[in-house]
């Protein structure tokens, strides 16, 4: 039987932890921990901006309600920049000032003006 000692441990730990150091992590959250998926709500109002930038873009719409007050929403994409970026989204593709009307799962978070995006509208 053979006889595992100090160094060997010590070795074989620190071997172990250099490749979970080089190896990289994918690692990703869970959409329905932070958005309703199953309820849908919608806006309608004026891009302000437009931001593609991993892990999910997002862009920010300003919204009047029915008190006529103006409020800020935030939209994220459900999906990531690189995948925007090759389905031919480019900052120009909703320049500030265009009108949208944007669809999508409400935040878990109550009180917040932000949707997970659904789909996207061009009012002007």
């Amino acid at each position: 039987m053979r006889k595992w000692t100090s160094l060997t441990i010590v070795s074989a730990f620190v071997v172990g932890m250099v490749v979970v150091a080089v190896h990289p992590v994918s690692a990703h959250h869970s959409f329905t921990a932070f958005w309703y998926m199953d309820k849908m709500e919608a806006i309608e109002g004026t891009v302000l901006e437009l931001k593609i930038v991993n892990p999910h873009p997002t862009m920010t719409v300003e919204v009047t309600n029915a008190q006529g007050q103006k409020e800020l929403w935030t939209i994220t994409a459900r999906a990531t920049a690189t995948a925007m970026v090759k389905g031919g989204w480019t900052p120009e593709t909703l320049p500030m000032g265009t009108r949208v009307k944007v669809e999508g799962a409400p935040s878990r978070r109550e009180g917040t003006k932000a949707l997970a995006a659904g789909p996207i509208t061009r009012l002007t």
